[in-house]
């Protein structure tokens, strides 16, 4: 955290900088090569100009659009599989079929939930992931994390039995660990800097729709029990989106970065013309510009020592908040808190229903803000707001709850109802899908695979052993854990203010921006 040291200093709308640690104010990077240089760079990558169309765009905004929907098809699936687990394992059927008897025991419940993380960490720990984008390629390894998932969820579907149960899940873990790792990146690679926010947040969006549908599914189909038991439709479900990310691969372009890193610059050529409209010259020249100042071989010495290094501990850190700062203590134990405050047994369902709702439609403004605002923006108000929620909570859990009777009246009531809406709506729209979003952006192509994998793994651990925190401090301190995750958001309102922002860039002006700031250079 030393990396982040210092407050943030803004800039005014008129002024041609970017934010950068104190004292340090660094002129905004505009692209300056001139015509000639663009021709020059061109020629080094076999690229001549034979005629006045060679370079012309033939595609378009609704081109990206597109194909970021159906890679956010990998967020669809990640959602689906969060989500379905808690209605499925509570289904008198899931454990009479594998276990020959009406409920789970506590290590039971605790394995079958947890392992799916296991594979995702699995899937995300970086010499994996370096591996399989390497041999498939960044689209070949979202398709393959949808087969894969197709895999998963039929051996699911099929079992008969905890340990062929507890195989699939770890499977469709490793391909939820390698879409995760990919589908933000492929989008961030694809998009132009006007959209890019917009449609890598699309993947967060995908996941809290994905939660939603799978709790929806679990309520619906719980009580059915022949011909075939409910959970195995349930889960069935899951593999139809699997299969359109799966054929959809057939239609989504490479990723012209990774294409010049492969040395296929005619191949990215022709991607970049059906992905844009305008002249791709340019944008074409500084990705292969960025390519030439890092063509020797991505060592894992360099990527874990000096600024490469020091990038990595920082997407760590933003990936790390982003499960510390309280969201996982409503994931999982919020029909908990709404029992406790409400003391209904229904009140659990009620807060699924209204927790999933909240945080779909609040991920929404995140998409048509995030490339206006930009990410700092969205994460600095997050962590205030979640901030505030947790200290009202807080507050009221001082005043009206002794042990487990919640003593006050409906004002009481209302006011944690709204508090815990607050919250999840912050985080919803800032550090719900902005880590994603930094994280893809940040490292330079050269390390991007390993950097992404790193800090996807570290959200995939963190989740694993944040999981069973809250159940404790819970039990030990009740309402006063909301002290905590005021502490931790203030962490996130720190880290939010210090870090540089990076909307409105292309990501190569992203690692010239980075290579400022981590050195403390200013006026380049």
């Amino acid at each position: 955290l030393k990396l982040l040291k210092g407050a943030f200093v803004g800039c005014s709308s008129g002024d041609s900088c970017v934010a950068m640690a104190p004292g340090v104010v660094v002129e905004k990077h505009e692209e300056s090569l001139s015509d000639s240089e663009v021709k020059e760079i061109l020629k080094r990558a076999d690229l001549e100009e034979k005629d006045a169309e060679s370079f012309k765009g033939q595609g378009g905004i609704g081109v990206v659009i597109a194909v970021a929907s159906f890679s956010s098809l990998a967020g669809l699936l990640m959602g689906l599989d969060i989500g379905y687990i808690a209605g499925v394992k509570t289904m008198k059927s899931f454990s009479q079929d594998l276990l020959q008897r009406d409920d789970l025991m506590g290590l039971e419940d605790s394995v079958i939930t947890m392992i799916f993380g296991l594979g995702a960490a699995l899937a995300a720990f970086p010499p994996v992931m370096q591996a399989c984008v390497s041999c498939l390629g960044r689209k070949g390894a979202v398709v393959a994390g949808g087969l894969i998932f197709c895999l998963g969820s039929g051996l699911q579907c099929v079992a008969t039995n905890m340990a062929m149960m507890l195989l699939g899940r770890i499977v469709a873990g490793f391909s939820v660990g390698l879409l995760s790792g990919n589908a933000p990146v492929y989008t961030s690679e694809i998009a132009p800097p006007a959209l890019r926010g917009a449609l890598v947040t699309g993947f967060q969006f995908a996941v809290t729709v994905g939660i939603m549908v799978a709790f929806l599914l679990a309520l619906v189909l719980e009580d059915v029990e022949d011909p075939v038991s409910g959970w195995r439709w349930v889960i069935a479900a899951q593999m139809v989106p699997g299969c359109l990310l799966v054929m959809g691969g057939a239609f989504m372009p490479g990723s012209p970065r990774q294409m010049v890193a492969q040395g296929k610059t005619k191949e990215a050529l022709q991607t970049l013309r059906k992905l844009r409209k305008e002249d791709v010259s340019l944008e074409l020249a500084q990705i292969y510009l960025e390519h030439e100042a890092s063509s020797t071989e991505a060592s894992w010495r360099e990527f874990l020592t000096g600024d490469n290094g020091k990038l990595l501990r920082i997407g760590l850190v933003i990936q790390l908040l982003g499960q510390i700062c309280g969201m996982n203590a409503f994931m999982y134990d919020g029909p908990v808190i709404f029992k406790l405050i409400f003391q209904s047994d229904h009140a659990g369902h009620f807060f699924t229903v209204v927790s999933g709702v909240v945080n779909i439609l609040a991920t929404i403004p995140a998409l048509l803000v995030v490339d206006r605002c930009g990410r700092t923006f969205l994460m600095k108000w997050s962590a205030l707001g979640m901030m505030t929620c947790s200290a009202v909570l807080a507050a009221v859990g001082d005043v009206c709850l002794e042990g487990e009777n919640f003593t006050c009246g409906n004002w009481a009531k209302a006011t944690c109802t709204v508090a815990i809406c607050g919250f999840i709506l912050n985080f919803a729209y800032g550090w719900g899908g902005m880590p994603w979003v930094y994280c893809s952006e940040m490292f330079p192509q050269k390390y991007r695979t390993k950097g992404v994998g790193a800090t996807t793994d570290a959200n995939w651990v963190g989740n694993i052993l944040i999981a069973f925190m809250p159940p404790l401090m819970f039990a030990r301190w009740g309402f006063d854990t909301f002290w905590v995750f005021v502490g931790t958001n203030m962490l996130c309102l720190w880290v939010a203010m210090t870090l540089p922002e990076t909307k409105d860039k292309s990501l190569e002006e992203i690692t010239y921006m980075f290579n400022i700031w981590l050195k403390g250079r200013s006026h380049v």
